[in-house]
């Protein structure tokens, strides 16, 4: 979107030729969710969030999932300007607790209600810690806005739980940052489900590059 004011070189196409190449090898790819596999239960929705701190304002990736793979991925600029890589995680999760609180509605409706608290991975632990204690702000985190520290009252409700997660099995990685052409294909089929379905079933027909599953 940011070249369509003309733009436009030969390093804007080169990319876009390897996009083409990488959706034609892939084309036998898609979503596999699975019954049994995955160890947050079935029909239980998690998600992980992620941001990569930048000016002026930073890049944020949510990915909802249930049954082994994603339901739902978003990434996109924040609206606000963060100071730190801490306030970065902050917005983000901020974001991750309103989208699946209202999953957790959507599941409720369907008579699939979520009974415990839905798990929301984040790789930054000091995020994690002014999440799950309000006295956790110090002097450098006190400047963070209101409206995201709310997402703390979802979290003493009951509704969600911030859970840290290391940063190699951060899922929405793929959604802030330009990745090794490994550990992109690594995450994109623990995202899409293959990885676990291979990792139970080593005999599933499956398309010769997907990954295999890292304890």
């Amino acid at each position: 979107m940011r070249f369509q004011s003309g733009k436009w070189g030969l390093k804007q196409f080169k990319i876009l030729r390897k996009v083409f190449e990488y959706g034609y090898t892939t084309r036998h790819l898609g979503i596999i969710y699975s019954k049994g596999l995955d160890k947050h239960g079935d029909n239980t929705t998690y998600c992980f969030a992620d941001s990569g701190h930048s000016l002026p304002r930073s890049y944020g990736c949510t990915i909802a999932m249930m049954n082994g793979a994603v339901i739902s991925l978003s990434a996109k600029r924040h609206t606000l300007t963060a100071s730190s890589t801490c306030h970065d995680e902050i917005i983000e999760f901020s974001v991750a607790v309103s989208r699946m609180v209202g999953f957790r509605n959507i599941m409720s409706e369907m008579g699939l209600e979520q009974t415990e608290a839905t798990t929301i991975y984040q790789d930054n632990e000091a995020a994690i810690q002014i999440a799950l204690n309000r006295g956790a702000l110090s002097k450098q985190s006190r400047h963070i806005d209101r409206r995201i520290l709310a997402s703390r009252n979802k979290v003493e409700d009951g509704e969600v739980n911030p859970v840290y997660c290391v940063t190699a099995k951060m899922l929405a990685d793929i959604g802030t940052k330009a990745l090794p052409d490994a550990q992109f294909a690594y995450l994109r089929d623990l995202i899409n489900g293959y990885s676990l379905v291979l990792k139970h079933h080593p005999t599933y027909p499956l398309p010769p590059y997907v990954c295999k599953w890292r304890e």
